[in-house]
C-alpha cells in the first residue's frame, strides 16, 4: 500500500506533468524587427480537454492542440490530439478518438516499436514543420506505452488526415516534455524533465536542483545531451530557423536559456550565444511571436498551489494569466497582457494563430483568445 509520502509525491508528480512541455517548428530571427505589442482579452474558445500545447499549422487556418491526460504517470486516462479552425473555432478530435492510418517508415525509423497504442495515448509537448503545400509533420511527445516522440504526416489538402510514420524512443532514465525538429528532418531536440526512476524527482525541481538537461537526436547518431544545458525543471524549447540556437524554458529555476547547438559564442549582432534571463513565473511551453519574439506563459505558483491545482482543490488553485515575450538577442522581456481571467488557471502556452494569440490552461476546457 502506497505511504502517505508517496501519495503526496505522486500527486505532485502529477501536477508538474500537467503544468509543462514545449516549441515550435520555425526560430527566432537574428533581431525582431519591432517588439511584440500588448493584447487585450477577447474571450475564450471552449472544446479541447486540457489544452496544454497549442501549436499553428504553417500556411494553414488551423492550430493543433494537445490535451493533457489526467495522469501522464500512469496508463488509467487518456490525452488527445484536436484540430482547431482558426476562423470558426470548430474542435476536431484527431487523435486517438478519430480515423488514423499507420505507414511506417521503417528506414527513418528502424527502431521505432511500432505504432502507439490509442488506448493509453498520453501526448505532451508538441511541434509541427512544414514538408509541402498543405503537408506537415506533426511531433508529438508521448508518455503512453513508451517514453519518445511520435512522428504523424499531417494532410491538409482534403480535409485533416493523419497519419503515423514513426517514432525516436528515449533512452531510459529520461522524461520527456518539449521538442522541436531541427532543419532538414533527421534530428531533433527534447527537453528531458526529469529522470523518472529517481524517488523524489521534483523535490530537485522545487528546490531549483538540475533535474534534467536537453537532449539532441539525429538519424545518424542517436542521442547526446547538449553541452551545459543541466537545468531544474527543462520545459519548453524552440530552435532558431537556421538550427544553430534553441531556446528553453527553466521551469523550476524561472529562467529562459538561450543555448547555442552548434557551439558559437555570444554575438551582439545576432541571436547566437549562452545567456539567460529571470522571468517572475515558471515558463511553460514556448512559441515565437509574429515579431520573431520568444512568447513565454506559465504559473506564478508555490508547490503548494501546484498541489492544489492538480488535485482540484480550486480554492486553493490561483488564476491569473500573464504573457511575455523575450527579446532573443538581448534577452529582456516585456509583458504583452496581465490580467486576472474568471476560472483561468495554470497556463501553459501562448502562440500566435492568425490574429491572434491563444493561451492554453491545463486545468479546464477553453482557450483564452487573446488579440
Amino acid at each position: 500500500m502506497p505511504t502517505a509520502q508517496s501519495a503526496l509525491t505522486r500527486i505532485a508528480a502529477a501536477a508538474v506533468l500537467a503544468l509543462t512541455a514545449s516549441t515550435v517548428p520555425t526560430g527566432a530571427g537574428a533581431t525582431p524587427s519591432q517588439a511584440t505589442p500588448t493584447h487585450e482579452l477577447t474571450g475564450f474558445l471552449a472544446g479541447p480537454e486540457s489544452p496544454e500545447d497549442i501549436v499553428e499549422v504553417p500556411d494553414s487556418e488551423t492550430a493543433i492542440v494537445s490535451g493533457l491526460s489526467a495522469d501522464p504517470l500512469s496508463t488509467d486516462s487518456v490525452g488527445h490530439l484536436y484540430a482547431v479552425d482558426a476562423g470558426t473555432h470548430a474542435v476536431t478530435e484527431i487523435w486517438p478518438g478519430r480515423t488514423w492510418s499507420v505507414d511506417w517508415d521503417r528506414s527513418r525509423f528502424p527502431d521505432c516499436g511500432g505504432a502507439p497504442d490509442p488506448t493509453i495515448a498520453s501526448p505532451h509537448g508538441i511541434n509541427i514543420e512544414q514538408k509541402g503545400d498543405d503537408v506537415h509533420e506533426l511531433y508529438v511527445v508521448n508518455h503512453g506505452g513508451r517514453e519518445g516522440v511520435e512522428v504523424f504526416e499531417l494532410d491538409l489538402r482534403d480535409g485533416i488526415d493523419l497519419t503515423w510514420t514513426g517514432c525516436v524512443t528515449l533512452p531510459g532514465g529520461t522524461f520527456a516534455n518539449g521538442v522541436a525538429p531541427l532543419p532538414g528532418g533527421d534530428e531533433l531536440v527534447v527537453t528531458n524533465f526529469f529522470d523518472p526512476t529517481e524517488s523524489d524527482p521534483f523535490s530537485q525541481i522545487f528546490s531549483d536542483t538540475p533535474s534534467g538537461n536537453l537532449m539532441r537526436w539525429s538519424a545518424e547518431s542517436g542521442w547526446s545531451v547538449v553541452p551545459e544545458s543541466a537545468m531544474a525543471g527543462p520545459n519548453g524549447v524552440v530552435v532558431t530557423r537556421e538550427g544553430r540556437t534553441a531556446f528553453v524554458a527553466e521551469w523550476g529555476g524561472r529562467r529562459v536559456h538561450r543555448i547555442p547547438l552548434d557551439g558559437s559564442r555570444a554575438n551582439e549582432r545576432s541571436a547566437v550565444g549562452r545567456t539567460s534571463v529571470d522571468v517572475p513565473l515558471m515558463p511553460d511551453n514556448l512559441r515565437l511571436s509574429r515579431e520573431g519574439e520568444v512568447l513565454v506563459t506559465g504559473q506564478d505558483f508555490t508547490t503548494a498551489e501546484v498541489i492544489a491545482c492538480q488535485s482540484d482543490d480550486l480554492a486553493n488553485c490561483p488564476t491569473g494569466l500573464e504573457v511575455l515575450a523575450v527579446d532573443p538577442r538581448r534577452m529582456t522581456t516585456h509583458t504583452i497582457y496581465e490580467g486576472e481571467p474568471k476560472n483561468f488557471r495554470a497556463p501553459t502556452v501562448a502562440t500566435p494563430v492568425g490574429d491572434e494569440v491563444w493561451v492554453g490552461a491545463v486545468k479546464g476546457d477553453r482557450m483564452a483568445v487573446l488579440r
